[in-house]
């Protein structure tokens, strides 16, 4: 159920002319602010701080000051394409216009490139991306370090002013704690999952662990959250070198088939394997939104169309035949259930353990837990789920090719045949899952 190197589409774009650069007093030039999409993996640049602010609002990283532009000179073109969210400069006229005929949206002049030639941006592009496929940096150090992970020197796209350097944004005080944290029992979700998540380092090409709650109305869609490895991310995604991220997982349909459709994928920033972190998934009603937080932190939320009841658990996946798995889930909590319908968890018996074990990995049930409702939520008629422990581990069986004669993965698994049932459509996964029970008053 993941995709690799999927992009969601951009959370937040200016479809409107540029806005009012901001003039450097120092140098008399314009100040370029760079930043970078989590969702797309494009980076951006503009001369309007305010562009700049809604953007970072949206949930773009600011990343600094990539350059200084002169306040004239040469114009650099913007161009936007609404299909695969993705922003394109250029000086060349004739490479603008011919965008333009294949239906990019012109933006209009974004900066001027200094005439005198004083900072050379370097342009590298991506063959593997469908967004951010081209990047703009002065640093010589940085175009040549993407040209060794796969990406393709352009030359200069275009030229800043002399001694024009990116400079990186300066860290911001760490916050108080409780300023910026919610707890599960804060959470004004309908349903949450939470979890002290531990992927270990293991024999894998890649592998996942991840809380998961999925509609259980017949309409197959389903949400996670977790801790993915897989082995060449920093090869399309150079801020990830260590080839592990938390990654969200939003698919409105066709959830237990192959391909792309209806499914996002996003990579949100680096983890680390044995390290535990407290995640949690959630789903708020009022609003129709996912979030996602680190230890009481969110971190990225999306718009979704779930509706209730649900199905709520851990899983543990890997990516190809002969990945090993050894993932842990201790102190699971769940959450579920408003003052407008009478849906609860039931009794502990309702885990299980053994349904949705495939293609050789093993779903464990540590300890139940204790379920029931909580004395502070029984009003609200929310449930609660205590202290449950999971563990998933094994090494994938999924032998065999597709018919194209292709090895399965956690991509195209759902088409192969899993030797315990039988039967197709199913994740190269082990999990533990618990039902919303509907008779609760």
């Amino acid at each position: 159920m993941k995709k690799s190197f999927m992009k969601a589409v951009l959370g937040a774009v200016m479809a409107a002319a540029l806005l009012t650069p901001q003039v450097n007093a120092e140098s008399s030039g314009v100040s370029m602010y760079r930043l970078y999409n989590p969702n797309s993996g494009e980076h951006f640049y503009t001369a309007s701080a305010n562009e700049r602010d809604v953007l970072k609002q949206a949930g773009w990283t600011y990343e600094g000051i990539g350059w200084t532009a002169p306040a004239s000179g040469n114009p650099v073109y913007r161009l936007y394409n609404a299909n695969a969210g993705d922003h394109h400069y250029t000086m060349n006229e004739g490479e603008k216009n011919a965008l333009v005929a294949v239906g990019w949206k012109y933006e209009g002049i974004g900066w001027c490139s200094d005439p005198a030639q004083g900072a050379a941006l370097y342009r590298q592009y991506n063959p593997n991306a469908k967004a951010g496929s081209h990047n703009y940096t002065t640093s010589k150090a940085e175009n040549d370090a993407l040209v060794k992970l796969g990406w393709q020197a352009e030359g200069i796209g275009w030229y800043g002013l002399k001694g024009s350097t990116a400079e990186e944004e300066k860290p911001e005080p760490t916050p108080e704690p409780a300023a910026n944290t919610v707890t599960i029992e804060e959470d004004p979700a309908y349903v949450s999952v939470e979890a002290n998540v531990t992927l270990k380092k293991t024999n894998a090409t890649g592998a996942h662990a991840k809380l998961v709650i999925a509609t259980d109305n017949g309409t197959g869609k389903v949400a996670s959250f977790g801790i993915q490895y897989e082995e060449n991310i920093s090869s399309v995604y150079s801020q990830f070198p260590g080839n592990i991220v938390f990654l969200s997982e939003n698919v409105e349909n066709n959830a237990a088939v192959a391909g792309t459709d209806g499914k996002t994928y996003t990579y949100i920033k680096a983890a680390a394997f044995d390290t535990t972190y407290k995640l949690r998934l959630s789903w708020q009603k009022s609003d129709n939104t996912l979030h996602y937080y680190v230890n009481d932190v969110e971190i990225r939320r999306e718009k979704t169309s779930f509706a209730a009841p649900f199905t709520m658990g851990v899983e543990g996946s890997v990516a190809h035949n002969g990945d090993t798995i050894d993932a842990t889930f201790t102190d699971i909590k769940i959450k579920v259930g408003d003052n407008t319908d009478g849906y609860g968890l039931g009794t502990e018996a309702d885990w299980n353990d053994t349904a949705y074990d495939f293609f050789g990995l093993d779903g464990e049930l540590l300890d139940a837990g204790t379920n029931g409702p909580s004395e502070e939520y029984q009003n609200d008629k929310k449930t609660f789920g205590y202290n449950a422990s999971v563990r998933v581990h094994g090494t994938a069986n999924i032998p065999g090719t597709d018919s194209n004669g292709h090895a399965w993965d956690w991509d195209t698994c759902f088409s192969a045949v899993e030797p315990r049932t039988g039967t197709t459509g199913h994740p190269l996964s082990g999990q533990v899952v618990i039902p919303q029970d509907r008779s609760t008053d």
